[in-house]
């Protein structure tokens, strides 16, 4: 491959990393305030909801952006 090219792919790869690693760090902080929310619900029903659906959203989050990272990885080594 050209040097063109491989600049390209260490481009992407860079901007990836830079977006999934700011995707996690959201995911992460979503997962501490629904931990809060939790905590502090005070044993109402609707807001004990409201916290396992952030913590469970959140969570899906990060499983996302690892398997973004992984795929995107994956295609621009096959070029």
């Amino acid at each position: 491959s050209t040097k063109g090219s491989d600049g390209l792919k260490g481009s992407l790869k860079n901007i990836v990393d830079i977006l999934l690693f700011i995707l996690g760090a959201i995911a992460v902080i979503m997962v501490v305030v629904g931990g809060l929310r939790y905590v502090l619900s005070g044993g109402d029903s609707n807001q004990i909801t409201a916290a396992k659906n952030t913590i469970l959203y959140a969570i899906v989050g990060v499983v996302v952006a690892i398997l973004a990272y992984a795929i995107v990885h994956w295609v621009i080594d096959q070029f």
